[in-house]
């Protein structure tokens, strides 16, 4: 899964527990989420650096912590992170409940090896396994013929200075020929 798309994805299950979310899902998002949170930081300090300048020690007395980009920051990507990380656990082959750990000191650090493990690939009773087979544009998995067919039109493209025999000629004539014949007359003589 792409960057773009496991940013969409956690956004998309903000509220979703349940069910699976590959490593690569987690790991974008988690960049995502602290480079953002980052770069709010970075805007905090610049900007409470520069208006201390101005207001001096009267700048905290007045200073409510939603001033700030970073709580927003840390509270936009809580939920869809914790319900992220339930998923990951999950496709590890481990309960949602092993999110706990992060709330006992030092062994947090457990979680990030869970999180590191390589997806289970069968099926469990939290779902299918995330990283699916090859899939069409329209969602449908690509079976092994189709895919075998389609590695064959690539082999032929780096065939084609090679001359063509008379059978595969043949062969080539009669393929297309059957596929018009389906294709093409078939819902023309239905109509």
């Amino acid at each position: 899964m792409g960057p773009i798309s496991a940013v969409g994805t956690a956004f998309a299950k903000t509220l979703n527990f349940s069910g699976r979310a590959s490593r690569s899902e987690y790991w974008w998002v988690f960049l995502f989420s602290c480079l953002v949170n980052l770069a709010a930081i970075a805007f905090d300090v610049t900007a409470l650096f520069m208006r201390h300048q101005v207001e001096g020690d009267l700048l905290f007395a007045a200073l409510s912590p939603f001033d700030l980009f970073t709580p927003w920051a840390v509270l936009i990507f809580s939920i869809p992170m914790i319900s992220l990380s339930v998923r990951r656990l999950h496709d590890a082959g481990f309960s949602g409940f092993w999110l706990l750990l992060s709330f006992i000191p030092l062994a947090g650090f457990a979680l990030f090896i869970l999180y590191m493990l390589p997806s289970q690939n069968n099926r469990t009773h939290y779902g299918a396994p995330a990283s699916r087979p090859m899939a069409d544009p329209s969602g449908k998995p690509v079976t092994v013929d189709a895919h075998k067919r389609a590695m064959q039109g690539y082999a032929v493209l780096f065939e084609k200075d090679k001359p063509v025999s008379a059978e595969v000629q043949a062969a080539r004539k009669a393929e297309i020929s059957d596929y018009y014949r389906t294709k093409v007359l078939k819902p023309a003589s239905s109509a």
